[in-house]
């Protein structure tokens, strides 16, 4: 259900203090409970307050809503996100603490009355204050007992120094109970850490006051802020004119009041003694004391009490009307001087106000004035709120609406009226100007401003503005005219347009605008300068045949049909593209640092810039990118996940960048358009003053050189994999490295590994690593073969027996004859005479390779072996050769 502003107002503004403790009032929460329906009652009742809090009547009940919402923001936050459990715990709490409170008041009632049905009006009050019960509540109890009312006979109520009149309700605000409270806590609802003790305690001091303003004054400023001032400037007020014993006097006064309030209930001494020592704070023998005074306090004269009280709460009104029940010679001379001076502040109101009714229709603004002056005299004269929803507003003198791409902004100028503040109503209404409030759609509008960007106004409809002005701290008042512009249609664009551009060939796509009759795209180039029509979809269109290298730019637009079926287009969304040939992949990257700056590195590509069908970007990545070389991608998609090298571009075909990072990936693409094709990649680290690293690889060993920095460490470190998967290290010394001819490695026969090399220093004792230069040793088996040619002469063939040290899988092996005077360095040097193909080697496990020999054959036969990283070691050359100038067998 809706929020009822109108059933709030009267059951918690109007009611007044104390707010009831129950969030399904101060929120009025209805079930069923929904995360929805709790989020959006919440805002209701915060915005109501926003509204009311101008009113001077309303202000202390919402000043104690908004010090009393934080406590229970933590619920409302878990309700919005779905959780409503601890929302139903806290009610259920309440509950339970509304039913413990309805038996007190119930057992209170039942002691003051002693038994025989009566109660006085004013002890029926004074229960209600002490409990904080309302007048429904005490009546429900009331019936449940039997109790009948008789006359009211409150106590009376001294205050020990004027400046301290208003602290009650501040106080009461900061949920604090009395000064003690004050001069030792450090937030609302704070308790004093030490019993109270208000006759032989020492008194408090002007020192307390000041550490406790300090304390106060730095909260965040709002209502608490202010109500703990307004305490502290009194405390001080108080100190200054009467000194420590003033205060002191001040604390037994706030001591007393609810002690008055439960013994004017009836409560026996029991019920005050543990009310002072368990709910005050005050000491068992001070308390006792402070109870013995109450019960013997002599009654005063009622009416000046009532007059007092009513005066306290700010119900002047209500005072003076009690007042006036009684003829001038029954009332006691306080009570006399007090209700004169009611009647003094009330006709001054009641003249305030008749003047403003005057000034209604030619002045309202200062009509407002006047009776907010007259409200802060007497908040409850009924005539200030009738008089004020009378009050006219001047209507906002211009508003303009213009439809947009994400929809139709209203603009309209700030109303003349001021008072109040404005609070501005828009309404939309299709197809005629709307006449009122009611007619049409009511969109939210944002607080404060003077606009609105209808991202929800119907779709190529005419469409009606209006705005309307109400006076934000009387929602019930009359608008004023309404102001009204238009029509205008909301006609959106296509949504999401994009172009793809390919090897001869456009294609676009969008999301179709709800409510287009249909998607026009008309394509613009130099060679067409008025444009051609294209054949297109609701979303999207493919454009083919076209020259590579030219620019073509896309007009997209959205075509709607009027009531009378003429077609309209919108504005449009430019787009371009250039088609290019498919780019070529980048297949090799070399890299290699600057000789002379160790941090800048210079990059070569294969094949060459020149040679490319786009252009080439370095990308950076902190780990392999996902993508294989040949594939194509967006390159906003390499941006994402990488980050674009900014590089130098030499005339060579150089490429010269720096790195973001101390190590990345760094890979090459082919960009051309908003694609590209990813090519080679290379894993690049920056090893400061490290230069002319090198490393090479031989039977059983690998040698890394590189050039040692002048004024560097004395030290390097090397780590590489061995061949069991443990990663291996070694530390080479600048002498080593001299008397070695390198930093050598035993690395058996295998794959290809990486090797990190980095320099090691020792400043001050403690062992730094700079940033590793990484090498990769590329792949290295080594394998050897025998060779024989058994048989008879005239009948000989030729055995060769390849065999290897370490497993490897052999691509192919190859035996070569040439009959030249020097042997085979190729296998396309000879004449094949038996070919192996994907050959597992094992130190157990040779191949041999077999073919016969032509009759009178001379010349050399070698073996060969085809594989990257492969190494074949031949025998001694006088077993490959047979004839002329050969011993071979």
């Amino acid at each position: 259900m809706a929020f009822d502003e109108a059933r709030y107002q009267r059951e918690v503004l109007d009611a007044g203090l104390p707010v009831r403790d129950d969030l399904r009032h101060r929120y009025q929460l209805r079930e069923p409970l929904t995360p929805a329906g709790v989020a959006a009652a919440v805002e209701a009742a915060r915005s109501c307050w926003r509204r009311y809090r101008g009113r001077l009547k309303y202000r202390p009940v919402i000043e104690q809503l908004e010090v009393d919402h934080p406590a229970h923001r933590e619920l409302f936050d878990a309700a919005r996100g779905g959780d409503l459990a601890p929302l139903r715990e806290e009610l259920a709490e309440q509950a339970g603490r509304a039913a413990a409170a309805r038996r007190q008041l119930s057992a209170a009632l039942g002691e003051a009355s002693d038994g025989i049905g009566m109660i006085t009006r004013a002890t029926l009050r004074q229960a209600g204050l002490a409990y904080g019960a309302d007048a429904a509540l005490l009546r429900e109890v009331r019936l449940d007992l039997g109790l009948t009312i008789a006359e009211p006979d409150p106590l009376p109520v001294e205050l020990p120094h004027p400046a301290y009149a208003r602290c009650g309700r501040h106080l009461a605000l900061l949920r604090l109970r009395h000064l003690s409270d004050f001069l030792d806590a450090t937030g609302p609802g704070d308790r004093t850490s030490r019993p109270v003790e208000p006759f032989t305690g020492p008194a408090p001091t002007e020192q307390e006051v000041a550490q406790a303003a300090g304390r106060w004054g730095r909260l965040p400023h709002g209502a608490a802020h202010t109500a703990a001032q307004a305490v502290a400037a009194a405390a001080r007020t108080v100190v200054g004119e009467a000194g420590p014993e003033g205060l002191r006097g001040i604390l037994r006064w706030e001591l007393a009041q609810p002690l008055r309030a439960l013994h004017a209930a009836r409560a026996g001494a029991a019920r005050l003694l543990a009310h002072a020592t368990g709910e005050l704070s005050v000491a068992p023998e001070e308390a006792r004391r402070l109870v013995f005074a109450v019960l013997h306090e002599q009654p005063a004269d009622p009416l000046t009490a009532r007059l007092r009280a009513l005066v306290a709460d700010g119900l002047l009104m209500e005072a003076s009307v009690v007042a006036e029940r009684f003829p001038p010679a029954a009332r006691e001379p306080a009570a006399a001087a007090l209700a004169a001076r009611l009647d003094a502040t009330v006709q001054e109101a009641r003249r305030l106000t008749a003047e403003a009714a005057r000034h209604g229709a030619s002045d309202p603004d200062l009509a407002w004035t006047l009776l907010d002056e007259a409200e802060a005299l007497v908040r409850d004269l009924p005539r200030i709120a009738e008089v004020r929803r009378s009050l006219p507003t001047r209507p906002v003198p211009l508003v303009t609406a213009v439809a947009g791409r994400a929809g139709v902004l209203v603009d309209w100028e700030p109303s003349p009226s001021t008072a109040g503040p404005p609070h501005y109503v828009l309404v939309r209404s299709p197809h005629c100007a709307p006449r009122s409030t009611a007619d049409g759609d009511r969109p939210a509008l944002p607080r404060p401003g003077l606009s609105l960007l209808d991202t929800g106004a119907p779709v190529n409809l005419p469409l009606y503005y209006g705005v309307a002005v109400l006076r934000g701290s009387e929602p019930a008042g009359p608008p004023s005219p309404l102001t009204v512009c238009g029509p205008v249609r909301y006609r959106p664009e296509v949504d999401a347009a994009a172009l793809t551009a390919a090897d001869g060939s456009v294609t676009g796509g969008w999301r179709p605008p709800a409510g287009a009759e249909a998607v026009r795209v008309t394509r613009h180039s130099d060679a067409e300068p008025r444009g051609r029509r294209l054949r297109s979809r609701r979303d999207g269109f493919a454009d083919h045949g076209l020259p590579n290298g030219v620019v073509h730019r896309y007009l997209v637009q959205a075509v709607y049909l009027d009531e009378d079926g003429t077609a309209s287009a919108t504005e449009g969304v430019w787009l371009s593209a250039t088609p290019l040939a498919r780019p070529r992949p980048v297949t090799g990257l070399d890299i290699a640092p600057v000789p002379e700056d160790p941090e800048l590195f210079e990059a070569r590509v294969r094949p060459g810039m020149d040679d490319a069908t786009g252009e080439v970007r370095l990308y950076a990545f902190e780990e392999e990118p996902r993508w294989p070389v040949g594939e194509r991608v967006a390159t906003a998609e390499l941006s994402r996940d990488g980050s674009t090298l900014s590089v130098q571009h030499f005339t060579d075909g150089a490429l010269r960048f720096r790195l973001p990072r101390p190590s990345a990936v760094v890979l090459a693409a082919t960009v051309a358009g908003d694609r590209a094709v990813v090519g080679a990649r290379a894993l690049v680290a920056s090893a400061p003053r490290l230069r002319g690293a090198r490393a090479s690889r031989g039977p059983g060993e690998a040698v890394v050189t590189f050039a040692w920095p002048p004024d560097g460490p004395s030290e390097v470190e090397l780590s590489w994999d061995g061949p069991d998967g443990v990663r291996r290290r070694r530390v080479v010394t600048r002498l080593g490295y001299a008397q070695q001819g390198g930093a050598r490695l035993p690395v058996p026969d295998g794959p290809a590994l990486d090797v990190e090399v980095r320099l090691l220093g020792r400043p001050e004792g403690l062992r730094t690593v700079a940033a590793p230069v990484r090498l990769t040793l590329p792949a290295w088996f080594g394998l050897d073969y025998t060779l024989t040619r058994p048989g008879l002469p005239g009948r000989r063939s030729v055995r060769a027996v390849v065999r290897s040290t370490t497993p490897v899988r052999v691509p192919g092996l190859l035996l070569v004859s040439s009959p030249g005077p020097t042997w085979p360095l190729a296998a396309g040097d000879g004449v094949t005479l038996a070919e192996l193909t994907d050959v597992d080697l094992a130190p157990h496990r040779p191949a041999v390779l077999t073919a016969p020999l032509p009759r009178g054959h001379t010349g050399w036969v070698r073996c060969f072996a085809v594989g990257d990283g492969i190494v074949m070691t031949d025998p001694a050359p006088h077993r490959l050769r047979r004839g002329r100038g050969g011993a071979g067998p």
